[in-house]
């Protein structure tokens, strides 16, 4: 018996079945910088409308994570997409260089910034930050970001901090920015004042504590020398610096005895009984009752110090819910004790240096030196001395954290710059009617971080930065008008930001204001700040590039960050928002949804999996993620994704192999059959849902119908009846042509589909296409049109076969779970067909689509199944069996051919 295998057009393809990623990835990104293939497509692009993806600035220190990865990625997506389908989308990467942590790293290397010049020191801050940068860019080209590397934007650069330095001068004209003494977030860890965006919230262990405050003089009782008011903090350190007690003017207060204590407390009657069982108090009996509005001017005894007096006032803030309803201010330390010390015309009193030790002023020297929660333990040994401690206890409660270093902060009145948000807030939002957000949600969440902003702490008390323009007269009163800002602008635009930090005064005033003995601030901008006015610098920079742009992509905590900074500058500058639509991202977590951190050793690195499994792989787990909520990635996740991807990739291979001696030129058939229709009906379909899904960022939406389609439309049904056509049939058969031309289809489909995604898979499936003229790279193209949709008619006939194949198939399963056969190929299928289904008893060619050996549409007296097409009878197909198709037959035509055979391999 004759072998016919080398008979069948069984072809190959060099689009390997394996991947090889890892060794491909870089060879393609290298051809792709070396053709120049970004900037050809914009060149391409260039009579098209511009859609603005404006990246937000990663911060320039470290390698890159999967956090950047996914947000790049994300970011990668949209940009090659609009490029594909009608847009021109140039992507101008950028950088935070500024602030803290670059200056942190700088001092690690052993440079003590007080022990060297601002200038030394800047230009290593600034040195530092663009080796940072050239190291991020390598991680972001692994992953194959599409963008010029050369074209970036960084906000050291000149020009970025001279559009930041006119945002200022816009303040200083519309008189929205002023320096005030003022409490604000402090961090002594960083040295430096906070934005409330740089505030993050954890639960802490502190010590609460009763204290008694004696009483000298009130008009509310007739009080003995033994009276004291008490007061209740979570903060003792706080206490020394005490300047008043402040009562509710409306809520009531009682004068106490308490057993076994010759003293008279006064607290609130609403929290008598708190006050009462957290002291240990017994037999407590009420000797008067007053409001706190006639204990307004009563004056005490300072808890620590004899000598010093002060005296109750009335404070709006002061409730009977907490506490003991007297409640300890420190203008220095609170926003509510600020207000009410400069109402009294005090000044603040914040003996804290910047790193968050007691200074001089405190006049203790228990405390000179001590650092602020040291203090906690001195503060309870001292009132317990002189027993004025009633009560301390540990309480968890959340308390604010400074977010880089994760230290608490403090909050302390010091002098700093403030933009003034009251007048413009209503304006602001007005403009977040106008923004689109995914999740639909968020833009509440942005409005309610925006009403309730009155100002914005811009000024940090570092060297690494942007330096705030002010100067200073003979008796400290600051110096700023329009004049003075935009003249010293000029100069610095000339000369560098470095020469605030090394040239007197006087270099940046004009004629008029010199030789004043006027001196500069030397504060630097806040960093949100800087990023805040990226979207002014890049318009500045390109002004094709029109605010507000289109997409704004950022994780979610940016809400608090940079998606405000930006919308505060913009509306300031000129009254619009500076985005149209702001999409955010979650958190990317380990598989067991924990968040990831070097100390547990759970983070993974984009780059290592780029190079172990290929950058495709980590690329398509971003598609494949919900991003608008927390990711999850590890190892089985990974691999996961990987087993997608295999799929894909092995049914596009079958595509290209059967299209190896294909040329659409002379081959590609117009007049198809109906199944050949109807696969192409259902490629535009699946067409037209993956164009919405990119257009509505749904990447994971993108990846669920791709995996459905290969699945389900392609492997599960087209890709599987047409194999007998393709490999028994002779190369030019007219129904090969017409399946082949199907296929041709097929692939530009799914190139269109993953061609955002698997940037370097698609390139290689671009480069096996045989007989067309093609572009340098895939990623010159735009999307194919692809309109095949066909009449409501024929749809539905086509729909309906499709469930009277679905109960083919279930007889089939049970005919060879019952022996009945091996194969499907191998079936007679007889069927009693119902009405409804009466029409599939005319598709030509019906056997060779369900892959059986013979259907006849018959009456069924023993159905193996009965199902809504009617009765189905499987059976073994009797016959002989063509040792080239393997079809079976009631005569061959030689003595091991059908006629079909014969006719293809005689010569």
């Amino acid at each position: 018996m004759a072998n016919y295998k080398e008979t069948l057009l069984i072809q190959n393809t060099d689009f390997d079945m394996r991947a090889g990623l890892k060794e491909k990835e870089p060879k393609i990104q290298e051809r792709w910088e070396k053709l120049n293939i970004y900037n050809k497509k914009l060149q391409l692009n260039n009579e098209k409308p511009l859609f603005i993806l404006h990246d937000g600035p990663p911060y320039a220190n470290g390698d890159i994570h999967v956090g950047h990865a996914l947000n790049k990625s994300l970011k990668d997506f949209i940009v090659r997409w609009k490029n594909s389908s009608g847009y021109k989308s140039p992507y101008i990467m950028g950088w935070d260089t500024h602030g803290l942590p670059i200056e942190t790293a700088i001092a690690k290397t052993g440079v003590d910034r007080k022990k060297v010049s601002p200038e030394v020191f800047r230009d290593l801050c600034k040195n530092y930050a663009i080796e940072q940068i050239e190291n991020q860019k390598k991680g972001f080209k692994r992953l194959g970001i599409f963008t010029d590397e050369n074209v970036i934007y960084r906000t050291l650069d000149p020009s970025f901090e001279i559009s930041q330095l006119k945002l200022f001068a816009k303040l200083v004209e519309k008189n929205l920015v002023y320096k005030d003494l003022k409490p604000i977030f402090w961090s002594p860890s960083s040295e430096t004042a906070l934005a409330e965006a740089e505030i993050e919230y954890q639960d802490v262990k502190s010590p609460s504590m009763y204290i008694a405050a004696k009483v000298v003089t009130t008009k509310a009782w007739k009080n003995s020398a033994k009276d004291y008011f008490v007061i209740w903090t979570t903060t003792p350190w706080t206490i020394p610096a005490n300047q008043l007690i402040a009562a509710g003017s409306e809520i009531e207060y009682s004068l106490v005895k308490v057993k076994n204590d010759k003293r008279r407390f006064v607290v609130s009657t609403d929290l008598l009984k708190t006050v009462t069982e957290t002291i240990g108090w017994e037999d407590v009996k009420i000797l008067e009752t007053f409001t706190g509005k006639v204990l307004e001017n009563s004056t005490y005894q300072h808890p620590l110090y004899e000598t010093k007096l002060s005296k109750v006032v009335l404070g709006d803030h002061v409730t009977s819910e907490s506490g003991t309803g007297l409640v300890h201010t420190a203008g220095g330390f609170g926003e509510d004790d600020y207000l009410l010390v400069k109402r009294e015309k005090m000044q603040a009193f914040a003996p804290i240096d910047n790193a968050g030790y007691f200074d001089k002023t405190i006049e203790d020297k228990d405390l000179i030196g001590i650092f602020y929660d040291d203090a906690n333990k001195i503060v309870g040994s001292k009132l317990t001395a002189n027993q004025n401690l009633l009560k301390m206890k540990w309480i968890t409660h959340s308390y604010p954290h400074d977010w880089r270093t994760k230290k608490p902060v403090i909050w302390r009145a010091t002098a700093q710059w403030f933009v003034g948000l009251k007048q413009v807030i209503p304006q602001i939002v007005k403009q977040i009617d106008n923004v689109k957000t995914k999740p639909e949600w968020s833009q509440n969440r942005l409005r309610s971080l925006i009403e309730g902003r009155e100002e914005w702490t811009i000024s940090r008390q570092r060297l690494w930065g942007v330096p705030i323009i002010g100067f200073y007269d003979s008796n400290e009163k600051l110096v700023l008008n329009s004049e003075v800002v935009n003249y010293a602008i000029d100069i610095l635009a000339k000369e560098g930001t470095n020469v605030w930090f090394t040239k007197p005064a006087d270099h940046f005033l004009p004629k008029n204001w010199q030789n004043k003995n006027l001196t500069k601030e030397t504060d630097i901008l806040d960093v949100w700040f800087d990023s805040g006015c990226s979207n002014l610098a890049l318009q500045e920079r390109f002004p094709e590039f029109k605010r507000p742009f289109d997409v704004y992509l950022e994780g979610n905590d940016q809400y608090r960050g940079w998606f405000n900074s930006s919308l505060v500058n913009s509306v300031i500058w000129d009254g619009q928002a500076p985005y149209k639509e702001l999409i955010t991202h979650g958190m990317t977590n380990d598989e067991k949804g924990k968040k990831m951190s070097k100390s547990i050793g759970n983070t993974i690195d984009p780059i290592g999996i780029a190079n172990e499994m290929g950058a495709d792989i980590l690329r398509l787990w971003v598609a494949s993620t919900d991003y608008t909520d927390d990711q999850k990635i590890g190892p089985e996740i990974l691999k996961q994704v990987g087993e997608s991807y295999r799929k894909i990739r092995n049914t596009i291979r079958f595509i290209l192999t059967n299209l190896e001696d294909f040329d659409p030129s002379k081959n590609y058939q117009k007049e198809l059959t109906q199944v050949d229709e109807y696969s192409l009906h259902k490629l535009s379909v699946f067409k037209q849902k993956i164009i919405q899904a990119y257009d509505s960022y749904q990447f994971n939406l993108v990846y669920q119908l791709l995996n459905n389609y290969v699945n389900n439309d392609l492997s599960a049904f087209y890709l599987d009846f047409i194999k007998d056509i393709l490999y028994i049939e002779k190369s030019d058969n007219l129904r090969r042509r017409q399946v082949q031309t199907i296929l041709y289809e097929q692939l530009w489909v799914l190139i269109d589909t993953i061609r955002p995604i698997l940037i370097h898979t698609s390139e290689e499936i671009y480069d096996n296409i045989k007989f067309i003229k093609k572009e340098e790279s895939v990623h010159l193209l735009d999307i194919k049109k692809q309109d095949f949709i066909n009449k409501e008619a024929f749809v539905k006939k086509w729909d309906l076969f499709m469930q009277f194949r679905d109960e083919i198939n279930k007889a089939l399963e049970l005919a060879r779970n019952e022996k009945i056969i091996k194969k499907s190929f191998e079936a007679q299928v007889e069927i009693e067909i119902s009405k409804e289904f009466e029409e599939m008893s005319k598709i030509i060619d019906l056997s060779q689509i369900l892959i059986v050996s013979q259907v006849e549409f018959k009456k069924v007296a023993n159905p193996n199944f009965i199902g809504k097409i009617g009765k189905v009878s499987i059976k073994l197909r009797e016959g002989l069996k063509c040792e080239r198709c393997w079809g079976i037959f009631s005569t061959l035509k030689t003595e091991d051919l059908c006629e079909r055979c014969f006719l293809v391999i005689k010569k």
